[in-house]
């Protein structure tokens, strides 16, 4: 059937899905994955059953799959496929996601660990591949190459071996994300690799992180904690953001609040109380560093045989030292700018979410009295290892000022 794609989770198939008469979004899990002792729901918002989804139920998990913005424009440019067609972008480059689903031809099946490939690329080929990422997302040129991340910056999925970028072929699994500097915006990779490293030294669960440069150009490379090593190969692991878990679309992802997201952890985490200390300690962060646009999407779920678990955090980055506004993506207590917050947005905030006031008001002073200091180490440790850059005093000033009036506030209090 040409509307039909079948789902693999590594190689299993997970189930179908295809367009009615209407174009709508169905879905229907494989009875031999509802059956077996080691499958589990793909999404929140896709339970384990036999029924199908109709009527585009399972619309908003797919295709938070895809890329967004600018980048979805220019692939759809690049391949002739409408943006609104977005079930024919999801056959083009669905090959290799975030999480664990892989989409395929009805009929075609994933090919197997023996046929995975991945082509090394000297510093030139890679400087190239950099150059022209704006006008070829995920390489979509080259014969071969199925790739996809959510997001509007440019990106690319990559396996790193020797310190040396692999690019995956013939459905081979990535190991890392490579992220290249945002135009007109000075210091981002720097400044996300900081705050990344920052984040590990107050204590948050992020993946590793490091830079490296390809002709002068700074290139930010994440682990994928979506991903495991078994056997000496790379397995995907499920996962999914919080569009896909609530259903939202991801035009919408600034449309979830803080309330609804700590109720989405209470419900479906089995450490529930673990993961929203960890939530709660990931608001705090954000706000302390001026990180503005800490949406539904750049928060996950990874999904195993021990259940579902927040994931690592990432995309961690100070906004605020760029002329973007000053707003929470998710307001505090009804209150948009964390640097005016006083304790009366905070116990509205804990009123509202299952977090007591004492332990909200104790996370941010105990956060706000050490940022400062572990700003400090991060500085010079990245400093050692990459060269001292500006906005690292832009970042730190941000910190002092943000930790400074959350003190000050509470001392009174």
């Amino acid at each position: 059937m040409k509307n039909k794609l079948n789902i693999f989770v590594n190689q299993l198939k997970a189930g179908e899905l295809w367009l009615d008469h209407q174009r709508r979004f169905c879905f229907q899990y494989d009875k031999s994955w509802i059956n077996s002792p080691d499958s589990y729901r793909l999404s929140v918002s896709l339970p384990l059953r036999e029924d199908p989804y109709l009527t585009d139920d399972s619309y908003s998990y797919f295709t938070n799959l895809l890329p967004e913005g600018k980048i979805l424009n220019v692939l759809s440019r690049k391949l002739q496929i409408p943006v609104s067609n977005q079930f024919e972008l999801l056959r083009a480059i669905g090959g290799d996601c975030a999480g664990a689903v892989s989409l395929f031809e009805d009929g075609t099946l994933p090919p197997k660990p023996a046929a995975y490939s991945y082509k090394s690329l000297t510093d030139d080929h890679l400087a190239k591949i950099i150059k022209e990422l704006p006008e070829n997302p995920f390489m979509v040129d080259e014969a071969g190459i199925r790739l996809s991340l959510a997001g509007a910056q440019e990106k690319l999925p990559v396996s790193l071996r020797d310190n040396k970028i692999r690019i995956s072929m013939n459905g081979a699994p990535s190991s890392h994300i490579l992220k290249t500097p945002i135009k007109d915006l000075h210091g981002t990779v720097e400044n996300e690799t900081f705050c990344m490293m920052l984040a590990k030294r107050m204590g948050l669960i992020v993946p590793d992180v490091k830079i490296i440069k390809i002709n002068e150009t700074p290139l930010y490379i994440i682990d994928r904690y979506d991903r495991k090593i078994e056997n000496e190969q790379i397995i995907r692991l499920i996962q999914e953001d919080f569009c896909q878990a609530l259903n939202v679309n991801s035009q919408l992802k600034y449309t979830p609040t803080l309330e609804v997201c700590f109720s989405l952890i209470r419900n479906e985490s089995v450490v529930q109380i673990k993961d929203t200390k960890r939530f709660l300690q990931l608001v705090i962060f954000n706000g302390l560093i001026g990180n503005s646009d800490a949406h539904a999407k750049n928060i996950s779920f990874v999904h195993g045989e021990n259940g579902t678990i927040l994931a690592p955090f990432y995309d961690l980055l100070s906004t605020y030292v760029y002329p973007y506004a000053k707003k929470m993506a998710m307001k505090i207590g009804g209150g948009r700018h964390f640097q005016f917050l006083e304790p009366k947005h905070f116990e509205r905030f804990a009123k509202d979410t299952p977090i007591k006031y004492k332990i909200v008001k104790e996370t941010i002073v105990t956060m706000a009295d050490k940022i400062v200091r572990e700003a400090k180490d991060t500085t010079q440790e990245f400093s050692d290892l990459y060269g001292k850059n500006p906005v690292l005093k832009e970042i730190n000033d941000v910190i002092k000022n943000s930790s400074k009036q959350k003190l000050m506030v509470f001392s009174k209090k």
